[in-house]
């Protein structure tokens, strides 16, 4: 298996090109991302599909640069996929065998239902898990639709109907909005009733553009637009004034100079599907189609697919930080007894126990940059880098529980993160869990503990010495008024 890979990506308006890394049997990094807006269907609506000499040519130098890098960075292998645009055009083999003539990889053409199977496949594996939900991916010449149910892709569907699509035919020569809107809606009646899903999780850079938006609109305190969540009824007002607005008010709207281009197509297409298929959450994907192919590529015997208890961001800060194992395993099973133990007092969901453990097996990260203050830095890699597979209400509140290790947690304390955390007293009782198993296990407990609470006292029973630790478990501070008994064999 190559180490490090390159994935290139030539849509209907960039092409793409990421490199990634592979650490461990599934853990993997991304080294570098390259985009070049190519355009390569830059006038071929208007001929029939064909590819013009001058899109090509851009092509083919962007694609000159991106094999050029993949080189010099070692990689051994380079997967390259094309879309919409590529496959649509009747003398597409022009530029695949300048290609392969030029610069001697294969440019693979992939069908509408392949290329949104491939972004379907990067949300399953890189973003929370949902029971159901639909991905749509909005291209240049097309749209993709993916329904996953239960982490399963049971349908996908791919339409001619794309952002620079719409442009040349419509936007280009100022058609009325409401005759631009008809069109979609007569387009995309054959996405059935069963793509219908409250959760739509959007893909491409439309949708990013969209996300990062509405993250400053709303003054979310998180920068990483990957598993961003927003209520489609807040956006939606939002995204059709863009859509329907002219280039000159692009500016006053938020929008970035670079997204002029495509922005107002790709925002009438996204309206149109949000309410066709009545969504109510948009999740935004950082990840799509080349996550998907790499992903395709490294889970071969996998069916495509990360195991069930594997976290893909949490393993890679692992592998990364050389996590001690055991010090990891006895934080969590002893976590998760506490938890269990002390529900009768703290009332805490069940769901609590994935954000508890994940920070047991996280908290030592920061103590290969620095022995003082590990807990900071700690919390710090884990707010900037856990970002495939939780949600931004869950790294945020792992980032917290480790930053205030043996703490109490206020009302200031949370100020910038207040809208992404749980209650304070959810928060303080979670902080406590997580504290006292770590103080007992610095201070010297290897063994087995075992816990019950009767009486209004916690016990704490172990067959070792832990005199070290009851000192420092006295002055903790307690979300309620409680004792703590530590039974040793003193």
């Amino acid at each position: 298996m190559a180490k490090r890979t390159a994935v290139i990506d030539i849509g209907s308006n960039s092409a793409r090109m990421a490199i990634y890394e592979k650490e461990s049997r599934f853990a993997f990094s991304l080294l570098k991302e390259i985009k070049s807006q190519v355009r390569i269907c830059e006038g071929a609506y208007e001929y029939g599909g064909n590819l013009q000499s001058f899109a090509i040519s851009r092509a083919l130098t962007a694609l000159g640069e991106f094999s050029k890098i993949a080189r010099s960075m070692k990689c051994r292998k380079l997967l390259c996929v094309a879309t919409s645009a590529v496959r649509d055009a009747p003398n597409a083999n022009i530029l695949i065998n300048e290609t392969k003539k030029r610069f001697g990889f294969d440019i693979k053409v992939i069908d509408g239902g392949k290329e949104a199977y491939y972004g379907a496949v990067a949300v399953r594996n890189m973003l929370p898990r949902y029971g159901e939900a639909t991905t749509i991916d909005i291209g240049g010449g097309s749209t993709e639709l993916a329904k996953i149910k239960n982490g399963e892709i049971v349908k996908t569907i791919s339409l001619n109907i794309g952002t620079v699509r719409l442009k040349e035919l419509f936007f280009d020569k100022k058609t009325p909005f409401d005759k631009i809107s008809n069109f979609i809606k007569k387009e995309i009646k054959a996405a059935d009733k069963e793509f219908n899903c409250e959760n739509l999780i959007g893909i491409g850079g439309t949708i990013r553009a969209l996300g990062k938006m509405f993250m400053a609109k709303s003054r979310h305190p998180l920068s990483t637009v990957h598993g961003f969540e927003y209520s489609s009824k807040w956006a939606l007002k939002y995204i059709h004034e863009i859509a329907s607005s002219g280039v000159l008010d692009l500016k006053r709207l938020g929008v970035k100079k670079d997204r002029y281009d495509t922005i107002r197509e790709g925002s009438a297409i996204f309206e149109a599907f949000i309410r066709k298929l009545g969504a109510k959450k948009i999740i935004t994907s950082g990840v799509g189609i080349r996550e998907g192919v790499y992903l395709c590529d490294i889970l071969r015997s996998c069916g495509a697919k990360f195991p069930h208890n594997f976290d893909l961001s949490l393993e890679r800060l692992k592998e990364k930080f050389g996590v001690d194992k055991k010090q990891s395993q006895f934080l969590t099973r002893h976590i998760e007894r506490l938890f269990v133990e002390l529900k009768q007092m703290h009332g805490l969901r069940d769901s609590y126990l994935r954000p508890l453990t994940a920070a047991a097996k996280l908290e030592s990260i920061g103590k290969n940059l620095n022995f003082y203050q590990e807990h900071l830095h700690s919390a710090y890699f884990v707010l900037n880098s856990l970002n495939y597979g939780f949600t931004h209400q869950e790294k945020t509140l792992i980032s917290t529980i480790i930053k205030f290790y043996d703490k109490k947690i206020t009302q200031n304390d949370i100020f910038l993160y207040e809208k992404l955390l749980p209650p304070i007293a959810e928060l303080n009782w979670l902080a406590f869990i997580f504290s006292l198993i770590k103080i007992l296990f610095e201070k010297g407990a290897v063994k087995p503990l075992s816990f019950s609470f009767e009486s209004g006292s916690l016990h704490i029973k172990t067959a070792e010495s832990l005199y070290l630790a009851k000192e420092p478990v006295k002055k903790m501070f307690k979300p309620e008024v409680f004792s703590i008994v530590i039974h040793d064999n003193q």
